[in-house]
């Protein structure tokens, strides 16, 4: 509801038609020099930016290959961390960075679950959980793995063109481990202003927000509503970091939420501070410290309008959020 973002195209069965009007990059690569493994390709550049790729060959088919370019000083991440991860990957044949997920919307890796992947990136996060080692790997580290498309994915390396990888080429795929994510908001609790909807609350999880008997809001309304519910004492979120949170959202006197990250599995990533999301998260968001849990009335200035969005928010709706700052890098 929030994100404009989008995720890669997700996964089709190999045995698709669609399948065979897709060719090989490798067919048409000019030849020249091969090499092995990280002797084909040089990873440098700071952890949290888009790595800076150098090939000096193109990658000879052989088995997967996986080295840390770096090792980071933060926290280590144990079995069933969610960390949030930047992925670039690289083929050996156009040689740029052909997909990276740095200046937008990164993945939240579970260490140690194993799953079937349901997107065509599944396929690389799966690689890149493998190199993971709980009670080991800290946040903060890069690691690289050189692949040959073929060799590591078999017919499903047809799947790989939304990645810029043709079937046949050999790539790398560089991964930076950023934050683990928290399981919940974590800090010192605050009371709820007098203008604040109530939280109805399952199993401790909200469900919806209640504003009934509220005064209705005034549709003209310029200020952002704030209240810090929980007071984090983690890291300040920056403008164009990465945010893991967890959130729900409801039009003031509507009978149930129009979106809720507390119904899915995992919670969600967004880019905060650039016009990702809607103007009411940026202005209350930036600032404030993971762990914290975060109460929002959002007027239409700073939410959808007068267009509104969608049928569950009517033009000049004012937006109550409730919004739990996971991670952020």
């Amino acid at each position: 509801m929030l994100s404009r973002l989008t995720r890669p195209t997700a996964l089709t069965a190999v045995s698709l038609c669609a399948l065979a009007v897709l060719t090989a990059c490798g067919d048409d690569s000019p030849e020249g020099e091969t090499a092995s493994g990280f002797d084909a390709v040089e990873v440098s550049g700071p952890v949290g930016e888009v790595p800076e790729v150098d090939w000096s060959a193109m990658l000879e088919p052989g088995e997967t290959e996986a080295q840390v370019v770096e090792e980071g000083d933060g926290a280590v991440i144990e079995d069933g961390d969610k960390v949030l991860t930047n992925l670039a990957i690289s083929n050996d044949f156009g040689q740029d960075i052909s997909f990276d997920t740095y200046s937008d919307q990164g993945v939240l890796l579970e260490v140690g679950s194993e799953a079937e992947p349901a997107q065509v990136v599944d396929l690389m996060t799966q690689l890149v959980k493998d190199e993971i080692e709980p009670g080991t790997t800290t946040v903060g580290t890069r690691v690289a793995i050189v692949a040959d498309a073929e060799e590591e994915f078999g017919d499903l390396a047809l799947n790989l063109s939304s990645l810029g990888i043709g079937n046949e080429d050999g790539f790398v795929l560089v991964a930076d481990f950023e934050a683990v994510a928290l399981d919940g908001p974590e800090g010192k609790t605050r009371p709820a202003p007098a203008w604040a909807p109530e939280i109805v609350q399952e199993k401790g999880k909200p469900t919806a927000l209640d504003s009934s008997g509220l005064p209705e809001p005034d549709p003209k309304a310029t200020e952002l509503g704030k209240a810090v519910l929980v007071e984090g004492t983690g890291p300040v979120v920056e403008k164009g970091q990465q945010i893991v949170a967890n959130y729900i959202g409801q039009v003031y006197g509507a009978k149930k939420p129009f979106d809720s990250g507390y119904a899915r599995p995992d919670p969600a990533i967004f880019e905060i501070g650039t016009g990702a999301v809607v103007k009411g998260w940026d202005q209350g968001l930036v600032g404030e410290t993971v762990g914290s849990r975060v109460l929002l009335e959002i007027p239409p200035k700073l939410g959808y309008g007068k267009k509104g969005q969608g049928e569950d928010i009517p033009g000049d709706s004012t937006l109550y959020f409730v919004v739990d700052i996971l991670a952020a890098a």
